[in-house]
């Protein structure tokens, strides 16, 4: 056999490059007669022929829904994806068609998947499709979509939330396991007591199911389950008697503060409840960092108003709680005077990467609100220091419009690295109908042919040669 160094030359074919062009539309065009055959083949004729815009489709579809012809419907937006003139809202409205036209469960569940493929795979369009399939009722299918939509951002409780919904409709018992420990350990927003209540009452009966069977294997990996979703790294209650508002503040190793201010943290820290003294059941605040980092945390409360009692407070920290390595802390904080402090550290803390907290943009009824009960917390101080902070807001508001209400200006160098020599960068897109797949490929050149040096001084450039 002659290597292939050796060989002579074959003469190989000439690529081609496809360039796009932008899409030229057909103007005035008028629906095609519905009665002049099948309508598979009559909505096939037309766009084999016409290219109407996108706006004057969607009409045709909602005038035909309208009037309940949900076959042409079908057929209409079917032969717009094999034709390549899809929409992003065709696939919900085939699925729905689809439903009222009776077809298949298989066939609708192909539909809504095709929802996830059309866009970029995300987490909200898992979600939303998934949710699709659940109302299709195509509950196995949904639920391997809310276990991807997990797999992007783990963290993020409405996966297992709406998949321990499907719960009465899942045939193995590690489905509804891993749905009801997945919102043990990361729902913590409305609803927590009902839903850690209905998750642990789910592995429950798989766990009484088990027994009845003689499974003991499977007991034993359901309990391990249990006991891993209710394990806390960090768990504090802070309670006290009186009409005083106390604030909890969390300091943690990476630098994070947990608070009424910022009540996620990158820790994996949450502040659970900010209580006030003027009711007795709601003096208290909750801190739990189900999993969070190893190393030392400072734990700070101050007295913001309000008479306490004693002036003390009750502080409980469980380190690696619900386990047999749990550690109970307790101390009695007296204020002499208006905050207290406690350090503790952490050992084997299972939080191995920071958490991604989204930061909520606040609105102008939520900014105010927030204002307001600032100065609710300062109530306390005298008239004087009230005066001079009263003084302070309104020449803020009066002299920043609102536009620009953000911290100082600053600047800071900018670095961009420019790679040199060549470089190949790919992209495959499927087809709407999924039948066919489409590479582009994009070679890069780059070349560094002169540096210069810019002084922002006197806005000179000078040239450094090679």
């Amino acid at each position: 056999m002659t290597p292939a160094a050796f060989q002579e030359p074959v003469e190989e074919p000439e690529v081609k490059l496809q360039i796009d062009l932008p899409i030229k539309f057909d103007e005035q065009v008028q629906m095609p007669d519905l009665s002049s055959g099948p309508p598979s083949s009559v909505w096939s004729q037309f766009f084999d022929q016409k290219h109407p815009r996108p706006q004057v489709v969607r009409n045709w579809v909602r005038q035909l829904h309208n009037q309940h012809n949900h076959k042409q419907v079908i057929a209409c937006i079917e032969q717009a994806l094999i034709h390549g003139q899809a929409q992003p809202w065709m696939y919900e409205v085939l699925a729905m068609s689809m439903e009222l036209e009776d077809y298949p469960k298989e066939s609708i569940e192909r539909v809504i998947l095709s929802l996830s493929d059309f866009g970029s795979v995300d987490f909200s369009t898992m979600m939303f499709s998934a949710a699709y399939l659940a109302q299709f009722e195509r509950h196995a299918a949904a639920f391997r979509l809310y276990q991807q939509a997990s797999q992007i951002i783990p963290e993020r409780s409405e996966p297992f939330v709406m998949a321990l919904e499907l719960a009465p409709y899942l045939e193995n018992p590690a489905d509804v396991s891993w749905a009801a420990a997945g919102v043990l350990a990361h729902h913590w927003g409305d609803n927590v007591d009902e839903l850690h209540q209905k998750a642990a009452d789910a592995i429950a009966e798989l766990i009484r199911k088990a027994r009845l069977q003689g499974d003991t294997e499977l007991q034993e990996q359901l309990r391990g389950h249990l006991a891993e979703a209710r394990h806390r790294d960090v768990q504090i209650t802070l309670s006290w008697n009186g009409t005083a508002d106390l604030d909890l503040f969390v300091e943690e190793p990476n630098g994070s503060v947990c608070s009424f201010e910022q009540t996620q943290t990158s820790n994996g820290g949450l502040l659970l409840h900010d209580g006030i003294g003027t009711d007795r059941d709601n003096a208290h605040e909750d801190y739990v960092a189900p999993r969070a980092f190893s190393g030392p945390y400072r734990v700070t409360v101050k007295k913001a108003s309000g008479d306490l009692v004693g002036d003390r407070a009750s502080l409980v920290i469980l380190l690696h709680a619900g386990t047999p390595d749990e550690k109970r802390i307790n101390r009695t904080l007296v204020f002499n005077s208006d905050e207290a402090s406690v350090s503790f550290d952490l050992v084997n803390g299972r939080r191995q990467q920071p958490k991604t907290v989204a930061k909520a943009e606040q609105n102008p009824f939520d900014r105010r609100l927030h204002q307001f009960a600032q100065a609710q917390r300062f109530a306390h101080r005298d008239a004087r220091a009230r005066q001079v902070m009263q003084n302070f807001a309104e020449s803020r508001e009066s002299t920043i419009p609102a536009s620009r209400r953000v911290g100082a200006v600053g600047y800071q160098p900018v670095v961009q690295l420019i790679p040199e020599g060549t470089s190949l960068t790919g992209r495959a897109v499927v087809s709407p109908d999924r039948r066919y797949v489409r590479i582009a490929i994009q070679p890069t050149f780059n070349n560094v042919t002169d540096v210069f040096t810019f002084s922002i001084i006197n806005g000179a450039g000078v040239g450094t040669g090679n």
